[in-house]
């Protein structure tokens, strides 16, 4: 397959492939000098962008909680950076971030050598971090036992979504080779809401994300387009299953490799908060604005699935806040996923999809949900680093 370009609303792929680091989300603000260490533990570097890609190209720092500053340059042309493996898995990222808005992240990074990457810049995998020292060992911690059940729970959780959604995928697949096209359309918001509970799990696998929720504007080339939502196109705009096969072959297949490889997972306690924040970040960049199933209009489907994806991942983690003294931070969280999710109940419909389509939606309810949403964010953005520090 000719390789693709990643979404551009591509979330930070935040769950990488094995515990090589912890991911956490710290807040935006100024950045302070490399040398510097945050209020939470975390010593502060700074990654500048600019029309070239990553500045500097080479960091270095000692093992152990990292808050990583990303600082616009002036450059429209670089708008994100990513902290990856050399093998290529991005442990973590941070997007949007255009002059006059900082963006952070923090990460708990092991000893070795990582590429910092700024896409679109005119070099790209140009920057070096090489962290040195001893790790610490993760059971050296006091909650270890609440830690370990927390990211059991969720290693649990993303198996048995993925598990539901190749099942229903053969049953999308099914129904598109049978030419159903009535059937075709019922099942293509159901099916999605369980990729969608998990989707920050599939961005750690490099293009696998691209391929199965590409949108029109996220590849270079339609020839390159695969995925639900080259599906979708075909069903709604050209009110037909022909000319999906391939499509769905290509969308199994993926599924497929999708289930099989989150089963080689394991997550550190801070990469639930992290993809919990993420999941939010995604309604807010594509569900409120109708941009996700700009065909079908099954956006609110979608939206319960990144709710309800951020709120398993942070009600896992809520015994360990409640045990470092953050009872006051949980009941504040809770009460805003509740005001969230009443927000969104009152569109569920009796219809296959369970919810009404996004034309229902006015504007003043697109004001409400973006408002709440980012009432839920922005407390929810501080757990990740409460639990790496």
């Amino acid at each position: 397959m000719t390789p693709r370009i990643a979404p551009a609303r591509k979330l930070a792929a935040v769950l990488a492939l094995s515990a090589t680091a912890a991911l956490g989300l710290a807040a935006c603000g100024s950045s302070d000098s490399s040398s510097s260490a945050s209020s939470k533990g975390a010593r502060k570097l700074t990654v500048r962008l600019t029309d070239a890609g990553c500045a500097p190209a080479r960091l270095t720092a000692p093992t152990g909680p990292i808050t990583f500053e990303v600082v616009n340059s002036g450059t429209s042309a670089v708008t994100e950076m990513e902290l990856q493996t050399t093998g290529g898995i991005i442990l973590g990222e941070r997007e949007n971030v255009v002059e006059g808005i900082n963006g952070s992240f923090t990460l708990d990074v092991k000893p070795g050598r990582y590429v910092m990457n700024c896409p679109n810049g005119d070099k790209t995998n140009n920057g070096t971090l090489v962290v040195t020292g001893t790790a610490a060992k993760a059971s050296a911690a006091p909650d270890a036992a609440q830690l370990a059940t927390a990211t059991n729970g969720y290693r649990t959780y993303v198996v048995g979504e993925s598990q539901v959604l190749l099942r229903d995928t053969r049953a999308f697949v099914a129904a598109l080779k049978t030419g159903d096209l009535n059937k075709a359309r019922a099942l293509f918001g159901p099916t999605r809401i369980h990729y969608e509970a998990i989707e920050p799990v599939a961005e750690s696998f490099g293009n696998l994300d691209p391929e199965i929720d590409a949108r029109i504007n996220d590849v270079s080339s339609p020839s390159q387009w695969t995925g639900f939502h080259r599906i979708e196109q075909i069903l709604w705009v050209g009110k037909t299953t022909r000319g999906t096969e391939r499509y769905a072959d290509e969308l199994l297949a993926d599924v497929q490799t999708l289930a099989r490889r989150v089963t080689t997972l394991n997550y550190q306690a801070a990469q639930l908060a992290n993809g919990a924040v993420e999941l939010l970040n995604e309604v807010a960049n594509s569900k409120i604005t109708g941009e996700e199933d700009r065909y079908s209009h099954t956006d609110l489907s979608d939206f319960e699935g990144n709710l309800s994806g951020a709120q398993r991942a942070f009600v896992l983690l809520a015994p360990v806040l409640r045990e470092r003294g953050d009872t006051a931070l949980v009941n504040e969280i809770n009460q805003r996923f509740a005001a969230v999710q009443t927000s969104l109940d009152a569109y569920r419909r009796s219809t296959p999809l369970g919810y009404a389509l996004y034309s229902a939606l006015t504007p003043a309810d697109r004001r409400k949900f973006a408002q709440q949403v980012d009432a839920l964010a922005e407390p929810l953005s501080t757990v990740a680093a409460r639990v790496t520090t």
